[in-house]
């Protein structure tokens, strides 16, 4: 059976850093830690870094020493980022265009659509009606 692969977007990456009272910390957990154990593979567009480091600085209850490990942390499991290119900016600009989300949220949509697998996220109001792509609101992965 292939390994499953998985578009994650930042929301489900800043759960594994923000603390035990996020909601559906168990899915994000889940998966970071099948990725981990090779059951799944986890492909990000490269501005997932970025994302997850600006909301956790944001997060005012989180010390900066703590950041600074977590950020080592999320290089450190190997997630297979994709390198921003044209094929991937012109699908983010139609489906931003199309959707009214930002470039941002787009990629995602857009990663997932190029290589035709599902799109998780925890903020699936932004990524729901992708057009092109399963979108899988995090609370509702594993119950397939």
């Amino acid at each position: 059976m292939a390994r499953q692969t998985l578009v994650l977007d930042a929301s489900v990456g800043v759960k594994w850093f923000s603390g035990k009272d996020e909601d559906s910390l168990p899915q994000a957990l889940a998966i970071r830690n099948r990725h981990v154990s090779g059951d799944i593979q986890i492909l990000v567009p490269d501005l997932f870094f970025y994302e997850v480091a600006n909301a956790l600085v944001y997060k005012k209850h989180i010390p900066i020493g703590e950041i600074q490990s977590a950020l080592s942390s999320l290089f450190s499991i190997d997630l297979d980022a994709v390198a921003m290119n044209a094929e991937l900016m012109v699908i983010a600009a139609e489906l931003a265009r199309k959707l009214k989300i930002t470039i941002y949220d787009a990629c995602y949509a857009a990663l997932s659509r190029i290589n035709n697998i599902p799109l998780v996220t925890a903020n699936p109001r932004h990524q729901i009606h992708a057009l092109g792509c399963e979108v899988i609101p995090l609370e509702q992965w594993g119950k397939k």
